[in-house]
């Protein structure tokens, strides 16, 4: 049942960027939250993808939405904590400009790190 479920959410996320071309995704990537909204707040996994000029993650349950611009990146870490939450490995951070203008930070556990550090670095670079 929830695989079915996942399975439908996951296929709607890549529907959204169906006429985008997808540097990297990461299906089952673990959100550790956005610092803005605390650490009590909503954490869990579903789709991170890279395109072109943006970083978009959709979770599977609840479903929500967040969207990052590659241009509003600031810095990409690694640390193996976010927000007083760890899996003991190494997270992808993004630090960023959200809508208001402020810095705000999200950080994944995903597959292939090394990965995801170099294509999101090349596409700052290239937003520069």
């Amino acid at each position: 049942m929830l695989q079915k479920i996942f399975k439908k959410r996951i296929i709607e996320i890549y529907e959204k960027f169906k006429d985008k071309e997808i540097l990297i995704s990461d299906d089952k990537a673990n959100f550790f939250g956005l610092e803005s909204l605390g650490v009590w707040k909503v954490r869990g996994n579903g789709v991170l993808l890279l395109a072109k000029e943006e970083l978009f993650f959709g979770m599977w349950k609840p479903k929500r939405d967040l969207l990052i611009l590659v241009r509003n990146i600031i810095e990409i870490s690694n640390p193996k904590s976010h927000m007083h939450r760890s899996v003991y490995r190494p997270l992808l951070k993004i630090v960023f400009k959200n809508d208001r203008g402020e810095s705000d930070s999200a950080a994944w556990y995903v597959r292939e790190l090394n990965k995801w550090n170099q294509i999101l670095n090349e596409s700052i670079a290239k937003t520069n």
